[in-house]
């Protein structure tokens, strides 16, 4: 795997207030699915503050074929442990298609969608 061909994704959002505990049983079930993904997933964390009710996302694939895979996969997770939260942006870094940035546009519920390429490396 290239370092060029990984992408990588931070999202965050801000939960319901009464959603904290759903939330715990959501990360619990995605701890155990993401698991079961393999070597694709490279990073899935989830940081969360429940002073400001924000959540942080930070995801890394692969490849952009390990990211549609992780979808596809994750889409039973999001359907059993619901959590209302509101998205306020995503940053997508890589060499993300057109098609995926569309796609991820399109599921943001409106909010703030940034692509990042270009990749200034010191190490």
């Amino acid at each position: 795997m290239s370092e060029q061909s990984i992408l990588r994704l931070m999202m965050s959002a801000t939960v319901n207030p009464n959603e904290w505990e759903k939330l715990e049983e959501f990360m619990a079930a995605a701890k155990i699915a993401v698991q079961k993904e393999g070597d694709g997933v490279l990073i899935h964390e989830c940081h969360y503050n429940p002073q400001t009710l924000e959540i942080i996302f930070l995801e890394s694939y692969a490849d952009q074929n390990e990211l549609m895979k992780h979808a596809q996969s994750f889409a039973t997770v999001m359907n059993e442990h619901k959590v209302e939260w509101k998205i306020n942006r995503i940053d997508l870094l890589g060499n993300y298609s057109e098609e995926l940035f569309a796609m991820m546009k399109g599921l943001s519920d409106g909010a703030q969608v940034n692509l990042y390429k270009k990749i200034f490396k010191n190490k």
